[in-house]
Formats: C-alpha cells, sequence, structure tokens
C-alpha cells in the first residue's frame, strides 16, 4: 500500500510545470541560452513565456537561424503574425513592415521585422548574418530600430551577398548605447562634417574585410576621429584604414593583420603604441612600419606577429626593432609563414648572424614567455630562438608547435639543437608540440 502511495506521489511530481514558476531573471537566461528559434517557440507555452520572449533582449539572425527558415521550419514563427497587440502596441509600427499580398510575411525579412516590431523591451546584443535577399532599405530600418532601442553589442556580418555593396547606417556609428561592434563586410563611409558623435561609448570594435571610405568634393581623404572610451581596436582584411586617424586615450590592444591592402604608415601606429599593452601585427604591415622612428612604449606587455616571414629580411629587421623599442614586453607570439625561398632563408641568417645588422643589443629584461607556431626548424628560425633566448634573462617558458609541413627527422634534430643553446635564464623550458589544426592561432592568444 505504501508503495503504490509512493508511486502515485512520484506520477504527480513528474506531472508537475517546474519551470513556470521560475523567477523571470531566470527564464531570462534560459532564453539567453537558447538559439533565437527555439526562444521564439517558447512563446507559445503560455501567457507568462510570451511575456519573457516578447522582454527577450539577445537577438541572434545568424547562420542557424536562416538556415531554419530556408529548410521550412518557419511554421513554427506562425505565431509572430497572430499575436495580439494590446493597447500599448497600438500604433507601433518598424518604419513599414514590408509583407506583400496577403502574407508574404513567411520570408527571412518579414519575420526579422515582425520579431523587433513586438520587443517590449530593449535589445542589448544583435546578431545579424546579411545574404543577398536583404536590401539596403532592411538594414536601415533594422539599424535605425536598434539604435533607438538600447543596443550594447552588435555582430553583423555579410555573407554570400555576391557582387551587392552594403552600407553600415551612420545611425549605428553615432549611437550612444553600443559599446562592442564586430562588423564584417560592408563599406563605412565616414561623414565629413559630423565625426565628433562616432563611436562615442563604444570599448571595443573589431572590423573585417571592410572597405573604409571618406570623400571630400571628390576626392579621398584623411579625417581624425575621437573615440574616448575604446580599449580593443582589431582590423583584419581591411582596406583604407589610414585614411583616418583614431584618438583613443583608453586603448589598450590593437590588432592590425592579415592582408593589409593600404600602407601602414609609421606616423598611424605611432601615437597608439605611447600607451597600449597589447599590439597585434601581420608580417605584410611590417614591410611599411620603419620601427626605428617609434619611441620606447614602455607599457607594451604583449606582442604578436601573424604569418611573420623569417625568410624576408625587411619583416625581420622591423619585428627585431619593434623588440627593441618594447623593453617590458613580456610575451611574444609568433605564427610563422609557411612558404620560404631557399636564396631569402640564407640571406636573413646572415642578417641575423651580423652584430650590426637587426640582432637586439639590449636584453629583453621582462620576456618571460615564447610562443611559436608553425615553426619548420630553418636555420633563420633556429637562429632566432638563439638569439632571445640569450637575450632573455627572466624566460620561464619557450613553446614551439610544429608546422604541419615539418617533416620527423628535422622537427627532432631541431628541437636538439635547440635544447644545447646557452640560456640566460636557468629557469627557461623549452617545450614542442605537433601540429593540432584545432589549435590554429594558438600562438597569438585572445584577441
Amino acid at each position: 500500500m505504501a508503495r503504490r502511495r509512493q508511486i502515485k506521489a512520484t506520477v504527480v511530481d513528474r506531472s508537475r510545470d517546474l519551470i513556470s514558476p521560475l523567477p523571470v531573471e531566470i527564464k531570462h537566461r534560459i532564453l539567453e541560452c537558447l538559439p533565437t528559434r527555439d526562444a521564439a517557440r517558447t512563446a507559445v507555452l503560455s501567457t507568462h513565456w510570451n511575456d519573457v520572449w516578447l522582454q527577450h533582449g539577445r537577438l541572434a539572425f545568424d547562420y542557424d537561424f536562416i538556415y531554419s527558415v530556408e529548410q521550412g521550419d518557419d511554421d513554427n514563427y506562425d505565431f509572430i503574425y497572430s499575436v495580439e497587440q494590446g493597447d500599448d502596441d497600438k500604433g507601433r509600427t518598424l518604419v513599414d513592415v514590408e509583407q506583400g499580398d496577403d502574407d508574404k510575411g513567411r520570408t527571412l525579412v518579414d519575420i526579422i521585422n515582425n520579431i523587433l516590431l513586438f520587443r517590449a523591451g530593449p535589445v542589448k546584443k544583435f546578431t545579424l548574418y546579411v545574404e543577398h535577399c536583404y536590401r539596403q532599405s532592411d538594414l536601415d530600418r533594422w539599424c535605425l530600430f536598434l539604435s533607438r532601442n538600447g543596443v550594447e553589442e552588435l555582430i553583423i556580418k555579410f555573407c554570400n551577398c555576391g557582387e551587392d555593396e552594403y552600407k553600415l547606417p551612420f545611425c549605428i556609428l553615432s549611437c550612444q548605447t553600443i559599446k562592442q561592434m564586430s562588423v564584417d563586410g560592408p563599406f563605412i563611409d565616414f561623414p565629413v562634417n559630423n565625426v565628433g558623435g562616432i563611436f562615442s561609448n563604444v570599448t571595443s570594435l573589431f572590423f573585417s574585410s571592410v572597405e573604409f571610405r571618406l570623400n571630400v568634393n571628390g576626392t579621398a581623404s584623411s579625417i581624425s576621429i575621437s573615440i574616448p572610451n575604446l580599449e580593443k581596436l582589431s582590423f583584419f582584411n581591411c582596406v583604407g584604414i589610414n585614411k583616418f586617424e583614431i584618438s583613443a586615450s583608453k586603448l589598450e590592444r590593437l590588432s592590425v593583420r592579415y592582408f593589409v591592402h593600404d600602407v601602414v604608415e609609421s606616423r598611424w601606429l605611432a601615437p597608439h603604441l605611447k600607451a597600449i599593452k597589447s599590439l597585434w601585427l601581420c608580417g605584410s604591415s611590417l614591410l611599411y612600419v620603419d620601427a626605428s622612428l617609434f619611441a620606447t612604449t614602455i607599457n607594451l606587455q604583449v606582442l604578436g606577429l601573424y604569418e611573420l616571414r623569417f625568410s624576408c629580411a625587411k619583416q625581420l629587421t622591423t619585428a627585431m626593432q619593434l623588440l627593441q623599442k618594447c623593453p617590458n614586453v613580456c610575451e611574444l607570439g609568433i605564427r610563422a609563414y609557411q612558404e620560404v625561398s631557399k636564396f631569402d632563408d640564407e640571406a636573413t641568417s646572415r642578417l641575423l648572424k651580423d652584430p650590426d645588422g637587426c640582432f637586439i643589443v639590449q636584453d629583453l629584461k621582462m620576456l618571460n614567455t615564447i610562443k611559436i607556431e608553425s615553426f619548420r626548424g630553418s636555420t633563420v628560425e633556429i637562429l632566432f630562438v638563439k638569439m632571445l633566448l640569450s637575450k632573455s634573462p627572466a624566460l620561464e617558458k619557450v613553446v614551439i608547435m610544429e608546422s604541419c609541413f615539418i617533416d620527423t627527422s628535422v622537427a627532432v634534430k631541431s628541437l636538439r639543437e635547440l635544447l644545447r643553446f646557452p640560456r640566460a635564464s636557468l629557469k627557461a623550458q623549452i617545450v614542442c608540440m605537433e601540429h593540432k589544426g584545432a589549435m590554429s592561432g594558438w600562438a597569438m592568444g585572445e584577441l
């Protein structure tokens, strides 16, 4: 009899709704862990969950969202069109929600329009992957809505756009609530007469494959922009970054990497080197930098070099000059470029052996960690590590990840040779790792 009562109680307990009574804050956290597609589905559970969904402030219209709609899962969004507007919602519009004949609202654009239209609270984080089916007017409308609804973190990625050209609307550039922004792909036109309010409260900016443009009476020009709260700035495969100068007194982390098409002039980098704590550059940028003109950068603690051509005398010289200008650097990360010419390899080997060349004269007294990725075991690379070992009295760890192209016999020979080199630090340890594709970019640390 007691057992039957226990079984009955268990069945009753399992039938209880244990989630709906949770505090609203917990429900919001639950939705934050779900893709936007699944978060939207919770609205049909109950009135309470519908209210939580309408106040949900983290929306991601990314690959997963696009795929779910394109695969015919847009039926899951039917409730969006049937939600009854309360008195407070009457008269609300999203500049013009574009629905064609009777109901073409089953499209990506219309679904996004309707989700934004019925927001009952601010949209704190917004992720948007722009496809070719979107028009510039769609992007303008969504950005205008976000700029008026408290967006703090914005991620926009342009993909599969073909020859379509998109421009980031000025309302986003001047939005005072944005603190973090990541943009991949469009054009950014900086206005000439209204630069004071651009990125006024932004602390982190990441630009990838962006073309920056500035035009004054039909003539390309340059402009100075003040971003007082900016702490982290990254450029990846961008065009035109030397057309504007950034004044950012709080900037700590600067990254300019991968196939930079414009000349990264010394005058562009020099002002930032006075205060930043972390710097990442790609090898191609080093071709246009004269580090000998830089003042000593006493605050720089982390230096990362992407796709450094050890066989290129100019890149190697600039890298060595940068190290000389950074007496307090604690961590050095290098990702080596894979292709090499035997002739260039021999030339740079002679350069490293020349005490009057780019060889470091003063000790790197604060350097304690060195990470090198895609190590091939070339003569230049080995001489470079030898030099660092002899000039780093505080060095504790040298971690080397081998190139995926390195021969096992070469790897063993290189390791033996490195272990024989004299070291300025008795604590210095050399660790070699096999190549791991999943750890690509490991030497650079967090960007």
